[in-house]
Protein backbone atom coordinates (compact mmCIF):
# COMPACT_ATOMS: atom_id res chain seq x y z
CA UNK A 1 0.00 0.00 0.00
CA UNK A 2 1.23 3.69 -1.15
CA UNK A 3 1.48 5.59 2.11
CA UNK A 4 0.60 9.25 1.32
CA UNK A 5 3.49 10.32 3.58
CA UNK A 6 5.91 8.55 0.97
CA UNK A 7 3.90 10.09 -2.37
CA UNK A 8 6.55 12.94 -2.98
CA UNK A 9 8.93 10.25 -2.94
CA UNK A 10 7.17 8.01 -5.36
CA UNK A 11 6.22 10.86 -7.40
CA UNK A 12 9.78 11.54 -8.43
CA UNK A 13 11.45 7.97 -8.75
CA UNK A 14 8.61 7.94 -11.01
CA UNK A 15 8.08 11.40 -13.11
CA UNK A 16 9.00 10.10 -16.29
CA UNK A 17 6.22 7.28 -16.22
CA UNK A 18 3.94 9.83 -14.92
CA UNK A 19 4.45 12.71 -17.39
CA UNK A 20 4.01 10.13 -19.59
CA UNK A 21 0.71 8.50 -19.05
CA UNK A 22 -0.19 11.66 -18.85
CA UNK A 23 1.05 12.72 -22.06
CA UNK A 24 -0.14 9.53 -23.54
CA UNK A 25 -3.66 10.36 -22.03
CA UNK A 26 -4.22 14.03 -23.58
CA UNK A 27 -3.31 12.74 -26.59
CA UNK A 28 -5.60 10.49 -26.73
CA UNK A 29 -8.12 12.86 -25.34
CA UNK A 30 -7.60 15.18 -28.53
CA UNK A 31 -7.49 12.29 -31.08
CA UNK A 32 -10.58 10.74 -30.50
CA UNK A 33 -12.70 13.95 -29.12
CA UNK A 34 -15.14 14.45 -31.27
CA UNK A 35 -14.66 17.66 -32.97
CA UNK A 36 -16.76 21.31 -32.93
CA UNK A 37 -18.92 22.44 -36.14
CA UNK A 38 -17.11 25.28 -37.12
CA UNK A 39 -18.32 28.90 -36.81
CA UNK A 40 -17.94 30.00 -40.22
CA UNK A 41 -17.78 33.59 -38.78
CA UNK A 42 -14.88 32.61 -37.75
CA UNK A 43 -13.05 29.26 -38.68
CA UNK A 44 -12.60 27.69 -42.23
CA UNK A 45 -14.45 31.02 -43.78
CA UNK A 46 -13.04 29.16 -47.09
CA UNK A 47 -16.41 27.32 -46.54
CA UNK A 48 -18.44 30.34 -47.42
CA UNK A 49 -17.87 30.33 -51.30
CA UNK A 50 -18.38 26.52 -51.06
CA UNK A 51 -21.67 27.27 -49.06
CA UNK A 52 -23.39 29.80 -51.55
CA UNK A 53 -22.27 27.60 -54.81
CA UNK A 54 -24.09 24.74 -52.77
CA UNK A 55 -26.88 26.61 -52.10
CA UNK A 56 -27.42 27.88 -55.78
CA UNK A 57 -27.45 24.32 -56.81
CA UNK A 58 -29.71 23.41 -53.96
CA UNK A 59 -27.68 20.93 -52.13
CA UNK A 60 -27.91 22.21 -48.23
CA UNK A 61 -29.98 21.03 -45.87
CA UNK A 62 -30.14 23.71 -43.04
CA UNK A 63 -31.13 23.05 -39.32
CA UNK A 64 -31.95 25.97 -37.72
CA UNK A 65 -32.51 26.42 -33.86
CA UNK A 66 -35.47 28.06 -33.11
CA UNK A 67 -35.67 31.58 -31.28
CA UNK A 68 -35.50 32.42 -27.66
CA UNK A 69 -38.57 30.38 -25.60
CA UNK A 70 -40.80 31.87 -23.47
CA UNK A 71 -41.30 29.85 -20.80
CA UNK A 72 -37.38 29.85 -19.66
CA UNK A 73 -37.37 33.70 -19.00
CA UNK A 74 -39.35 36.35 -16.78
CA UNK A 75 -40.03 38.45 -20.03
CA UNK A 76 -43.03 38.86 -22.21
CA UNK A 77 -44.28 36.51 -24.67
CA UNK A 78 -45.07 36.89 -28.27
CA UNK A 79 -48.16 35.44 -27.83
CA UNK A 80 -47.68 32.65 -25.28
CA UNK A 81 -45.63 31.19 -22.99
CA UNK A 82 -45.20 27.79 -24.82
CA UNK A 83 -43.75 29.99 -27.84
CA UNK A 84 -41.24 32.66 -28.17
CA UNK A 85 -40.49 36.37 -26.11
CA UNK A 86 -41.39 38.81 -27.22
CA UNK A 87 -37.63 40.20 -27.84
CA UNK A 88 -37.18 37.31 -30.46
CA UNK A 89 -39.24 38.88 -33.36
CA UNK A 90 -36.19 41.52 -33.74
CA UNK A 91 -33.93 38.41 -34.06
CA UNK A 92 -36.37 36.72 -36.49
CA UNK A 93 -37.15 39.70 -38.68
CA UNK A 94 -32.67 40.24 -39.03
CA UNK A 95 -33.10 36.50 -40.16
CA UNK A 96 -35.85 36.94 -42.41
CA UNK A 97 -33.65 39.16 -44.26
CA UNK A 98 -30.53 37.43 -43.92
CA UNK A 99 -32.53 34.27 -45.58
CA UNK A 100 -33.60 36.60 -48.07
CA UNK A 101 -30.66 37.57 -49.54
CA UNK A 102 -29.15 34.26 -49.56
CA UNK A 103 -32.03 33.50 -51.06
CA UNK A 104 -35.27 30.90 -50.73
CA UNK A 105 -36.91 30.43 -54.73
CA UNK A 106 -35.17 26.84 -54.43
CA UNK A 107 -35.55 26.08 -51.05
CA UNK A 108 -38.38 24.18 -49.02
CA UNK A 109 -39.06 24.74 -45.27
CA UNK A 110 -39.75 22.78 -42.74
CA UNK A 111 -40.90 23.06 -39.31
CA UNK A 112 -41.63 20.94 -36.08
CA UNK A 113 -45.34 21.53 -35.19
CA UNK A 114 -44.36 22.95 -31.79
CA UNK A 115 -45.16 26.30 -31.35
CA UNK A 116 -41.82 27.87 -30.46
CA UNK A 117 -40.92 26.50 -33.69
CA UNK A 118 -43.91 27.33 -35.78
CA UNK A 119 -43.20 31.50 -34.71
CA UNK A 120 -39.72 30.89 -35.34
CA UNK A 121 -40.36 29.64 -39.12
CA UNK A 122 -43.33 32.51 -39.09
CA UNK A 123 -41.02 35.09 -38.56
CA UNK A 124 -37.81 33.90 -40.54
CA UNK A 125 -39.76 32.73 -43.49
CA UNK A 126 -43.42 34.12 -43.53
CA UNK A 127 -45.18 31.25 -42.69
CA UNK A 128 -44.47 29.39 -45.50
CA UNK A 129 -43.27 26.29 -43.66
CA UNK A 130 -45.03 22.78 -43.73
CA UNK A 131 -44.98 21.31 -39.76
CA UNK A 132 -43.62 17.89 -39.53
CA UNK A 133 -44.10 15.42 -36.30
CA UNK A 134 -40.68 14.14 -36.71
CA UNK A 135 -38.91 17.68 -36.11
CA UNK A 136 -40.11 17.53 -32.49
CA UNK A 137 -40.11 13.74 -31.86
CA UNK A 138 -36.57 13.46 -32.91
CA UNK A 139 -34.83 9.72 -32.98
CA UNK A 140 -31.33 8.40 -33.60
CA UNK A 141 -32.49 7.67 -37.25
CA UNK A 142 -33.04 12.15 -37.97
CA UNK A 143 -30.51 12.73 -40.20
CA UNK A 144 -31.69 9.78 -42.43
CA UNK A 145 -35.13 11.11 -42.41
CA UNK A 146 -34.10 14.69 -43.15
CA UNK A 147 -32.06 13.26 -46.33
CA UNK A 148 -35.37 10.95 -47.10
CA UNK A 149 -37.35 14.53 -47.49
CA UNK A 150 -34.12 16.12 -49.41
CA UNK A 151 -35.78 16.97 -53.02
CA UNK A 152 -33.04 17.31 -55.91
CA UNK A 153 -31.94 20.48 -56.52
CA UNK A 154 -34.02 22.31 -53.64
CA UNK A 155 -32.49 23.32 -50.46
CA UNK A 156 -34.09 21.84 -47.00
CA UNK A 157 -34.47 24.13 -44.16
CA UNK A 158 -35.66 22.44 -41.03
CA UNK A 159 -36.70 24.35 -38.02
CA UNK A 160 -36.32 22.44 -35.76
CA UNK A 161 -35.18 21.53 -31.64
CA UNK A 162 -31.44 21.63 -29.81
CA UNK A 163 -32.24 17.68 -29.05
CA UNK A 164 -32.60 16.92 -32.69
CA UNK A 165 -29.22 19.17 -33.58
CA UNK A 166 -27.67 16.98 -30.84
CA UNK A 167 -28.44 14.01 -33.09
CA UNK A 168 -27.51 15.48 -36.04
CA UNK A 169 -24.18 16.16 -34.32
CA UNK A 170 -23.59 12.91 -33.27
CA UNK A 171 -24.40 11.01 -36.05
CA UNK A 172 -22.26 13.35 -38.67
CA UNK A 173 -19.44 12.90 -35.87
CA UNK A 174 -19.05 16.13 -33.84
CA UNK A 175 -18.98 17.11 -30.91
CA UNK A 176 -22.49 17.68 -29.65
CA UNK A 177 -22.94 21.35 -28.26
CA UNK A 178 -25.81 23.35 -27.54
CA UNK A 179 -26.48 25.65 -30.46
CA UNK A 180 -27.57 29.33 -29.87
CA UNK A 181 -31.36 30.34 -30.48
CA UNK A 182 -31.65 31.17 -33.85
CA UNK A 183 -28.46 29.40 -34.75
CA UNK A 184 -28.13 27.55 -38.65
CA UNK A 185 -26.25 24.63 -39.16
CA UNK A 186 -25.20 24.24 -43.02
CA UNK A 187 -24.78 20.70 -44.26
CA UNK A 188 -23.59 20.29 -47.84
CA UNK A 189 -24.84 17.29 -50.05
CA UNK A 190 -22.34 18.42 -52.86
CA UNK A 191 -19.56 15.98 -52.19
CA UNK A 192 -21.20 12.65 -51.87
CA UNK A 193 -25.49 12.18 -52.30
CA UNK A 194 -25.47 9.58 -50.06
CA UNK A 195 -24.40 11.68 -47.00
CA UNK A 196 -23.37 14.88 -45.97
CA UNK A 197 -20.70 17.21 -45.42
CA UNK A 198 -20.66 20.26 -42.21
CA UNK A 199 -19.92 23.09 -43.79
CA UNK A 200 -20.28 25.27 -40.21
CA UNK A 201 -22.99 27.25 -38.52
CA UNK A 202 -23.51 30.81 -38.22
CA UNK A 203 -25.58 32.33 -35.51
CA UNK A 204 -28.03 35.13 -35.60
CA UNK A 205 -25.74 38.06 -35.29
CA UNK A 206 -22.95 36.98 -37.42
CA UNK A 207 -24.45 36.77 -40.53
CA UNK A 208 -22.90 40.09 -41.89
CA UNK A 209 -19.24 39.13 -41.14
CA UNK A 210 -19.83 35.82 -42.50
CA UNK A 211 -20.39 36.95 -45.38
CA UNK A 212 -18.36 40.21 -45.45
CA UNK A 213 -21.28 42.59 -46.59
Amino acid sequence: MLYLSRLPEWLNRHRLSVAFTLLASTLLYFLFEPPAIADLSEEHRHYTGELLQSWDRGEVVVLLRHLERCDRYDVPCLTDKSGLTARAKLVGDELHEDFGELGLDKSIVYNSPALRTAETEALVFGDVGEERDWLVSCEEDFIDTALDNKQVARNLILVTHSHCINYAQEALGYDEELPAYGSAIFLSLADNPEGVKALGFIDPEDWDLTFAR
